[in-house]
């Protein structure tokens, strides 16, 4: 008995990016699709990791880096000036943080906690450690001199990444030192351009403690040269540490505007004359400004 085929209705399936031509199949696959199609997901071209990205989230994590980098009580307008953000925004921000025990609040204002703030504090270090590596090795090549990089540490500044090459003199001290603020050009850094409360406790412990001849041990003294240090951008330890040894320090940013590094030379004071601090001052200050951009560039990202 013969038997007739009808011919199976085709479905036209509305084309988009990532969908195959029904036409250009071939023989192999058929020629015509049978039955309901099944809905077509349509896949956009560069998509990425941003699409996941929550903003306010994002927010929250800038608002924790900024508490981490700083041990002062600090106000929504603050913050949102800083951070740049509206300060509405930041005011919920700051309010669900407190409630869920990440910040303390006082009154109007808001601090980080203790753990929180450690704990920022040494994920922040251990990046900006990591990015100062090559940015070290440029200065180094560039002025032939010891490169290092200090973080403050309590009311010391310690030294936590150093790069050299071989004719370096190696003068100063090296990886792991901790030295006191007001005689070293990193600590002055800090003291010069960090929060003001540490420059006050430091002048109110004067006279202080005279490691050279050179060492500024009264009050006034250190704050002219705090003074002198915020208005030309680096600080110079002029054999104030170490006789026989002069370096020169430049301040590292981090999120929101707050000093997170200084990085600097040091030298044998013979070869690294005052004169010639002048010429690798802005060499300093470029690798500073180097520095403080690529550590924008990963918070943001």
């Amino acid at each position: 008995m013969e038997t007739t085929l009808k011919s199976a209705p085709v479905w036209i399936v509305q084309e988009g990016p990532g969908v195959p031509n029904v036409t250009e199949l071939g023989n192999s696959t058929g020629a015509s699709l049978r039955g309901t199609p099944s809905p077509v997901t349509r896949v956009t071209p560069g998509a990425g990791p941003r699409e996941y990205r929550i903003p306010n989230l994002a927010r929250a994590c800038q608002v924790l880096r900024l508490f981490a980098s700083s041990g002062d009580y600090l106000s929504s307008s603050s913050v949102a000036r800083q951070l740049k953000m509206p300060r509405t925004t930041v005011l919920r921000i700051l309010h669900t943080l407190a409630a869920e025990k990440f910040l303390q609040r006082r009154g109007f204002d808001f601090t980080a906690s203790l753990e929180l703030r450690t704990g920022l504090r040494s994920i922040a270090d251990t990046a900006l450690c990591a990015a100062a590596v090559p940015v070290l090795n440029e200065i180094s090549q560039l002025t032939g001199e010891t490169a290092c990089l200090a973080l403050l540490a309590g009311d010391k500044v310690a030294v936590v990444e150093t790069c050299d090459i071989p004719y370096a003199s190696r003068a100063g001290s090296g990886f792991g030192a901790s030295m006191d603020l007001h005689c070293s050009a990193f600590g002055k850094v800090f003291l010069a351009m960090g929060p003001r409360a540490h420059l006050g406790t430091v002048l109110a412990g004067a006279p202080l403690q005279a490691r050279t001849p050179r060492t500024l041990t009264t009050a006034e003294a250190l704050a002219a040269e705090c003074s002198r240090i915020a208005r030309q951008g680096y600080a110079l330890d002029n054999e104030e540490y170490d006789e026989g040894v002069r370096c020169l320090a430049a301040p590292v940013w981090g999120s929101g505007g707050v000093l997170a590094a200084a990085i600097g030379v040091s030298a044998s004071a013979a070869t690294f004359t005052e004169q010639r601090a002048a010429d690798v001052a802005p060499l300093v200050l470029q690798a500073a400004k180097k520095l403080t951009a690529t550590v924008a560039q990963r918070t943001s990202s």
